[in-house]
């Protein structure tokens, strides 16, 4: 039996506990002794320590940076978790290893916690990173670019990595640890593991031997779907997971009631007075999330923000989307969505568009549709309900357990 710890960093939201929870089960299922260390502890009782695991705190980066320089690849993410601050960084490495020498594990399990990697060099603690493709860039040269779809940043990579690579040498030197030569060393393909579907990777140019082991997400957590009835049997369902703050929530609620569509819509963040403006006969709107999987298997079309989750869910479900992006990471979903051709991403800041047309057409999209059933039934084998089994697996080929 190993002691396994499982350590957040870095990310928000359930996503990652949802994960790490899967991974946990298994290893215990098979004999292992698994602790976590949390970025988010509050997330912590009602989930992971209700099924008895201990749980405890990941030292973290609490200060906010004052003018940092502009960083467009995953050298952005390392300076949000203190590595322009070679002091601070040194001080978050120790903390880790003090955390270990208490905890004396067999195994670390990095989820998204770089800076526990960092700590982990030239120390007999093994270590592996898992998490989605976001969270693991490729190890070929520089980090590509987060936005690769605007040409001019891939010639400006070379020179946000040298920049966090520096600082965090210093770092490494003020603990008398050896350098480090290249970011890309901190998530060796031999020992990391990517869960995310092959079409959806936020990046390419992974090695081939970088194991990519398929979706990881919960769909059957929240509230039954209950749709709106008294359209006929031939008008497209659309299932919406949005942010009532996009730019886009209202156009879009606005074009479903036009076209009379059933739609049932969960959108964090709205009002109950907004939407009790909003709805309508053919729009519902749920009081909260609600359970994924059992809405898009009677969905036609999903709407979603570009979350790797939802847009995961979707696609496995053989369902065409609209996502309408946010953030960085959620924008590199959606263009990847687009690229696949399971979907059309509509981004922050793009010309007006006529949303019933959009909607419209993608409905009628017939060899969208076939693409999107024809990944559901390829990739059935990369649903997350297996996610923690396939880690598992592979931790064990590779003599890790």
């Amino acid at each position: 039996m190993s002691r396994v710890l499982l350590a957040w960093e870095l990310g928000q939201g359930l996503g990652h506990i949802d994960r790490m929870l899967m991974l946990a089960r298994e290893l215990r299922r098979r004999g292992h002794e698994v602790i976590f260390t949390l970025r988010d502890l509050a997330r912590a009782h009602g989930r992971i320590a209700a099924e008895g695991f201990v749980v405890l705190q990941s030292p973290l980066w609490l200060a906010q940076m004052v003018n940092p320089p502009r960083l467009g690849n995953y050298s952005a993410v390392l300076a949000t978790a203190g590595w322009l601050d070679p002091e601070g960084l040194a001080g978050l490495l120790l903390g880790w290893r003090n955390l270990w020498a208490q905890l004396k594990p067999d195994l670390l399990i990095a989820d998204h916690a770089p800076t526990a990697l960092l700590a982990a060099r030239g120390q007999v603690l093994p270590a592996w990173a898992v998490g989605n493709s976001f969270e693991l860039p490729p190890t070929r040269g520089s980090f590509p670019p987060m936005e690769f779809w605007l040409e001019r940043e891939q010639a400006q990579c070379a020179g946000y990595d040298a920049l966090l690579l520096r600082h965090a040498n210093r770092a490494l030197a003020l603990l008398g640890d050896p350098p480090l030569a290249t970011l890309q060393d901190l998530f060796t393909p031999s020992r990391s593991a990517i869960l995310s579907l092959p079409e959806l990777m936020h990046y390419e140019g992974y090695d081939a031997e970088m194991p990519v082991l398929g979706a990881s997400y919960v769909g059957d957590r929240g509230l039954a779907p209950e749709w709106p009835g008294g359209a006929g049997s031939n008008v497209p369902r659309v299932f919406a997971y949005l942010q009532a703050k996009q730019a886009d929530f209202v156009p879009v609620m606005t074009a479903l009631k036009r076209l009379g569509w059933p739609s049932l819509v969960y959108a964090q963040g709205l009002a109950p007075q907004a939407a009790e403006r909003l709805a309508g006969p053919n729009l519902r709107f749920a009081a909260g999330p609600v359970q994924s999987d059992a809405a898009l298997r009677d969905a036609d079309l999903s709407l979603n923000y570009g979350s790797v989750g939802m847009v995961s869910a979707a696609a496995l479900a053989g369902k065409p989307q609209l996502a309408l992006p946010i953030h960085t990471e959620q924008q590199m979903s959606a263009q990847r969505l687009q690229r696949a051709g399971l979907g059309l991403a509509l981004m922050p800041g793009a010309p007006a568009v006529d949303h019933a047309a959009l909607l419209q057409s993608l409905v009628a999209d017939q060899r969208m549709l076939g693409r999107t059933r024809l990944l559901a039934l390829q990739r059935q084998d990369m649903r997350p309900k297996a996610s923690g089994v396939r880690v598992v697996d592979l931790l064990e080929a590779r003599g890790a357990l």
